[in-house]
């Protein structure tokens, strides 16, 4: 079941320049970013978040005279919202990120004195995998919104959240049904008719004979299934020629006669839509049976889990990064803020990119609750939300368009080396140009695609 997690490709990180460095826009609380034409996050200077400052943004959080029950949720001291995850399922500990990021969140806030003076209260509630429904239906009565949520099966509490007509700011929405919902914003939008092919015209540019021989790998499940196949249509755009897909079990062990079928083929280029502990014995494999094609591989492949277990195997994949890397912290204000306050909250706790996602939901949230002062209802929550067009976390990923479910243009690549991740594109030297306009990141309109084939729709309102 663990490779259900192979399903959300998100927006893209951001780094502030070396060469030009920007002050953050005072105005700028509700888009969260200065404005920046190229996509990418506004800049600022590397290190500490200012006093009051979360990265570019001004925090949300700090103390006020807000009143009144409002809502479902909102007392005159507190605003209780829903977090919905799966660590408690078939594979212990899925997206425990998640979990831990709305913990220090909770935390962060509340010692600034909560939303305008009311406290915030976050309710964890565990999906287990097969429960997300049960789960939407009590935030449906308790809670002003969800905030930070990623289900696996998200798609089975879709239509629950849209009929009671509740706010769901997610870390990231899996399925068509909950990505294209009303009511739902995310921070790194991901919707199924539109794909980010920047990292496959990157690869395309360094490797053009390897994508003439291209093999796609997924899991037999239908989500994974819909992913790979919108990667493929997008990719195709890129020139990838696509001679080999074909589709594992779950929790596959003997990868033997699908690498020995890509050996035969020819293969020079691999991805594959699942997690981690799926492609190490694939990667084993490939090299036991001398097989070492291009490898690049999707977001959610960015835990050090994999280069860790993995071991020399890994070393030279790819994988494209649509948030700020950890291992670059220094030089990002917003990502220091998170990990300092992550590890305040939660001492142990294990950086994942969906914990990222949470946090820049908590964020997307708490500015749009803020600006409400004390008349916080569903609906001019929901109005609010609608209204931001410019998104990028304080500076935690590239800027993206949360209102009207665009994704953000940006992405890194990162390089599997000696047990961890290395920057490998945009570099601030031999790709000074690219790196400077995107403040790190390749940010170029180009970078997303429309899809054309039919992925399936968002869940709707009544009307």
């Amino acid at each position: 079941m663990s490779l259900v997690l192979a399903l959300v490709a998100s927006a893209c990180g951001s780094r502030a320049s070396r060469q030009e460095v920007q002050s953050a826009d005072a105005n700028s609380g509700r888009s969260g970013n200065a404005q920046n034409s190229t996509g990418g996050p506004a800049a600022g200077p590397g290190g500490t978040s200012q006093p009051g400052m979360f990265g570019t943004l001004p925090s949300p959080c700090g103390p006020g005279e807000a009143s009144g029950a409002t809502d479902i949720g909102v007392t005159d001291t507190e605003i209780k919202v829903v977090t919905i995850a799966d660590p408690g399922g078939a594979k212990p500990g899925l997206n425990q990120g998640v979990f831990d990021s709305m913990k220090a969140f909770e935390k962060w806030c509340n010692e600034q004195g909560g939303i305008n003076g009311r406290k915030l209260k976050v309710e964890l509630r565990d999906a287990k995998l097969t429960e997300y429904q049960a789960q939407v239906k009590y935030a449906c009565e308790n809670a002003l919104a969800m905030v930070g949520s990623m289900g696996v099966l998200d798609q089975t509490g879709a239509q629950d959240q849209v009929d009671c007509g509740l706010p769901n700011v997610a870390a990231a929405a899996v399925s068509p049904e909950q990505t294209g919902a009303d009511f739902t914003y995310q921070p790194l939008p991901n919707p199924v008719d539109s794909y980010l092919v920047g990292p496959a015209q990157w690869v395309a540019r360094t490797y053009p004979d390897a994508i003439k021989n291209a093999a796609a790998l997924r899991t037999k499940l239908s989500i994974t299934e819909t992913q790979s196949d919108r990667l493929i249509e997008a990719y195709k755009t890129a020139g990838f020629n696509f001679t080999f897909v074909d589709s594992a079990n779950i929790g596959e062990t003997n990868w033997a006669p699908l690498v020995l079928s890509m050996k035969n083929q020819g293969v020079t280029y691999m991805t594959l839509t699942s997690s981690f502990e799926e492609i190490i014995p694939l990667q084993r494999t490939m090299d036991q049976q001398g097989l070492h094609p291009v490898v690049e591989l999707e977001a959610n492949f960015y835990n050090l889990k994999y280069p860790q277990q993995a071991g020399s195997v890994a070393d030279g994949t790819f994988v494209r990064l649509t948030t700020w890397p950890f291992e670059e912290a220094d030089e990002n204000p917003a990502m220091a803020e998170y990990l300092r306050a992550l590890k305040a909250a939660v001492p142990n706790a294990e950086p994942e990119l969906l914990g990222v996602q949470a946090w820049s939901a908590a964020l997307l949230w708490a500015t749009a609750v803020k600006e409400l002062g004390s008349e916080v209802t569903r609906a001019a929550l929901i109005e609010k939300l609608s209204q931001v067009h410019q998104w990028d976390g304080g500076g935690l990923h590239g800027t993206s368009d949360p209102g009207a479910n665009k994704p953000a243009p940006c992405y890194i690549i990162m390089k599997v080396e000696g047990g961890g991740f290395v920057r490998q594109y945009p570099k601030p030297d031999t790709d000074a140009a690219v790196y400077d306009r995107g403040h790190g990141f390749d940010c170029s309109p180009s970078n997303t695609v429309a899809l054309t084939g039919n992925y399936g729709s968002g869940a709707r309102a009544k009307r």
